[in-house]
């Protein structure tokens, strides 16, 4: 299986279940790289740090031994094209078991391999975890031992939307319990003429639904015309129809509400629509004008944001940034970078003098914005001449 699989080992009865997975994308313990449910219910669970023993940050410490890219012989192979077949390079006899084995089972008893070549036992019956022991000791007595069969990947079976949920009582989705409960219409996120038509109103929301027809919220973000606290109320008190998720979970996560909401009246629907943009419009204006917002400086133009950052950068933070030069989603992700700091503080998403510099040059794309200004000003750091009004010649105002 590739890093990106989860391996799926069912115990001889039937009663507990082990999910190995070498990334973990979720801070959840459900999502830890090792969890064990037992009849149904989360038993425990393992990071890769405590199952391999080994860290984490190391590259090749995983819970499951890959040397895939290693075996492989791509050239052979003819890797990437249609009549692909997999064509393996010579090898030690362990490094081949490895590739089509790295777990075993035996007698509810699971041995690993980690990706520093080292074994872990692991007791299932009562989460007894023996680690660190050398391979070449162990693998004579478990090289003949047989390997699960299922591998499942890291996608639900089911394609639902959490709007689609359906009501056990009512046979109602929760779509349609939520227009009746706020006298509502709901619209697709994705119908864009509504969307330029009417003013609408939005709900997203993550959580998982239970076997039992619970919806454990973990997130809830609505517009002010929803009562926050009531919706979370009255979404704990609703049993839903389970039938929808994987069979074999005790519960799954979901994350993407697919409806939004407007006014059943499309005339007054659209009367809201107008007053909202006239607002939003009135509001860019007022801060057009402003010269400082929430306390920071707003440049007017490229160069004078240069004199800015040269203020509020210490020198090793520029010189930092002048060695990540190739690298732009260090300094222009939406996990944070300098790229961030300006999209929040300058008005570049909300509306400035600055976001309006870079509009009336057909530019209004917040990230592509940032981005410009800071690859910019490495080019000014690195003592380029007349960055900004070379700029500005290839992006004159429209």
């Amino acid at each position: 299986p590739s890093l990106d699989s989860t391996i799926r080992v069912l115990s001889n009865d039937g009663r507990i279940v082990v999910y190995y997975h070498n990334k973990k994308y979720r801070p959840e313990k459900e999502y830890d790289n090792v969890v064990v449910y037992k009849e149904g219910v989360l038993f425990g669970s393992f990071t890769t740090d405590q199952y391999a023993a080994c860290s984490s940050k190391d590259n090749d410490c995983t819970v499951l031994y890959n040397n895939y890219d290693a075996v492989i012989d791509y050239k052979r192979s003819d890797y990437g094209k249609s009549d692909y077949k997999k064509v393996l390079r010579s090898m030690d006899e362990d490094e081949e078991w490895l590739h089509n084995k790295m777990l075993v089972i035996k007698d509810n008893i699971i041995y690993t391999v980690s990706g520093k070549k080292k074994i872990s036992v692991f007791h299932t019956d009562d989460l007894v975890l023996e680690k660190d022991v050398d391979f070449d000791k162990l693998y004579p007595f478990i090289k003949d031992f047989p390997s699960p069969k299922t591998t499942i990947l890291n996608v639900p079976k089911t394609r639902m939307t959490i709007d689609q949920f359906t009501e056990k009582k009512s046979g109602e989705t929760l779509n349609q319990l939520i227009e009746k409960r706020f006298n509502l219409k709901s619209v697709s996120r994705n119908d864009k003429t509504a969307a330029q038509e009417f003013k609408l109103y939005h709900v997203s929301m993550t959580g998982y639904m239970t076997r039992y027809g619970f919806l454990e919220l973990t997130s809830l973000n609505v517009d002010p015309i929803f009562n926050k606290e009531e919706l979370v109320q009255y979404i704990d008190n609703l049993r839903f129809d389970p039938s929808t998720i994987d069979d074999v979970l005790p519960r799954q996560y979901f994350n993407y509400y697919a409806m939004s909401y407007r006014n059943p009246n499309e005339n007054v629907a659209r009367d809201e629509k107008i007053a909202y943009d006239k607002a939003i419009k009135d509001e860019k204006l007022r801060r057009e004008r402003l010269d400082t917002i929430n306390g920071f400086f707003i440049p007017r133009s490229l160069e004078e944001s240069f004199a800015q950052l040269d203020k509020i950068m210490p020198l090793k933070e520029r010189q930092i940034l002048v060695s990540l030069e190739n690298q732009p989603d260090k300094y222009n992700s939406d996990a944070g970078g300098l790229g961030i700091w300006i999209r929040t503080n300058w008005g570049i998403i909300d509306g400035s003098r600055f976001q309006t510099y870079f509009n009336e040059r057909n530019l209004y794309d917040p990230k592509e914005i940032s981005a410009i200004i800071v690859s910019q000003y490495i080019k000014y750091l690195k003592k380029e001449n007349q960055v900004a009004r070379n700029w500005e010649r290839t992006h004159p105002r429209i």
